[in-house]
């Protein structure tokens, strides 16, 4: 299982006084050197001023003390057998396609220890390392696993995102789980749901889907979908994770 910890950019660069303390510290959990670097956009690391560079300047010292892959490169470690016995560091994912790689190395268990350095509080990556029980090292506060029942309902909607969450059965199921537990008293808010969805194995494109209806559902707008469970499913998904806790005791 990958032992994963992140650390918001602002964080790490707050006031422009925080980066050789912060630095510090992701070191320390880091390990030893040599550091593995992968980046995005190779080119963004060429360039004058280079958000990417400057992270790793300070971070790993110098020059001998680091490797820079492309990140695209892990795309199929898998599928060739490998694993990275590690720690590696990820900078700055933001599009679908790298998140997704990050995804599945944790998912595939391919990396044994992964830090993420994260552009902006707000990117979906960092909702992703918060489902995944990630620790912030900013604060060195360890995110709990998702409520018990909330997981079994995101389960539901990763066994549907095979034909998309927008439309269709997707956007039912996710409409009428939202709904369900809503009206049972679980507050309507989008972050919970998607951690819970990352947590089940939800890819982020349909991440994406999810975040959309519940910002609309939150304006009040009442999504017209074909009923995909029974009224009392709140009820069985509770049962269900009592089960699967009975299991695990």
């Amino acid at each position: 299982m990958t032992e994963i910890a992140y650390m918001v950019r602002e964080d790490w660069a707050q006031h422009g006084t925080s980066m050789v303390s912060q630095s510090a510290v992701i070191r320390d959990w880091l390990g030893e050197a040599p550091y593995l670097f992968a980046v995005c956009d190779p080119k963004r690391v060429r360039e004058p001023g280079s958000a990417d560079m400057e992270f790793i300047d300070y971070v790993a010292g110098v020059p001998g003390s680091r490797r820079i892959v492309n990140l695209s490169e892990l795309r199929n470690l898998g599928d060739q057998g490998k694993r990275l016995n590690r720690t590696l560091t990820v900078l700055h994912p933001y599009k679908l396609e790298d998140c997704e790689v990050l995804r599945a190395l944790v998912e595939q268990d391919l990396v044994e220890r992964l830090f993420v350095i994260v552009w902006s509080p707000v990117d979906m990556v960092r909702t992703w390392l918060e489902g995944m029980c990630a620790q912030d090292l900013a604060t060195g506060f360890t995110h709990e696993a998702p409520d018990a029942v909330q997981l079994e309902a995101a389960r539901c909607m990763v066994d549907e995102q095979y034909n998309g969450l927008s439309t269709g059965n997707g956007k039912a199921a996710v409409v009428q789980l939202v709904r369900a537990f809503s009206e049972g008293g679980y507050p309507l808010e989008k972050n919970t749901w998607l951690k819970a969805f990352f947590a089940a194995g939800g890819q982020f494109r349909h991440a994406e889907s999810i975040s959309k209806l519940i910002s609309e559902m939150k304006r009040g707008t009442k999504h017209r979908v074909q009923s995909r469970y029974r009224p009392n499913i709140l009820s069985v998904l509770q049962r269900r994770a009592d089960t699967s806790s009975d299991r695990s005791d």
